[in-house]
């Protein structure tokens, strides 16, 4: 997480799952990372995060898989693009149906307005398999994302998958 904070993307690879690269190219992550954190209509920042929990390692097939759940707070700001200054009105209507698309996809628990800095303050909570090959060191990480379950298929065993 340091190295996606600090935004050195490059390094952040070194802890994915390597053949997550065998489905998409590391350059091409990597890319999709400079995109979100460069976007010109937003200011995009990962802050605080922290391990929540940690299972014990089981043997399944030849790897050693764990997992880990962590957070952290993900601040974004939406910039207006409009060439002409938007009025009270239209910000708050903006700021409103930003508001409501963020609660949608992270539970409109973990999403706050902060009025004074006009940024959205998100509490992310996301599960991972941290995956060894000898369930002692050079762990790698893999993000589960239901969404993503065509690409988890192919690099999780099936009992594992299931669980998603």
């Amino acid at each position: 997480m340091t190295a996606i904070e600090t935004r050195n993307f490059e390094k952040s690879t070194d802890y994915i799952l390597p053949e997550f690269f065998d489905i998409i190219p590391k350059s091409q992550l990597v890319k999709m990372m400079e995109m979100t954190f460069n976007n010109p209509s937003m200011v995009f920042e990962l802050k605080n995060p922290k391990v929540l929990s940690v299972e014990d390692a089981k043997k399944v097939q030849e790897k050693y898989y764990s997992l880990l759940t962590y957070s952290n707070q993900m601040n974004v700001r939406m910039l207006n693009e409009e060439e002409q200054p938007e009025t009270e009105d239209e910000k708050k209507m903006r700021m409103s149906l930003i508001q409501l698309s963020l609660e949608k996809t992270f539970g409109s628990e973990n999403v706050k307005y902060n009025k004074e800095t006009d940024f959205f303050e998100i509490l992310v909570e996301k599960q991972v398999y941290a995956i060894s090959k000898n369930g002692k060191n050079d762990w790698k990480f893999l993000v589960l994302d239901k969404e993503q379950k065509m690409i988890l298929s192919k690099l999780l065993p099936k009992d594992l998958l299931d669980k998603i």
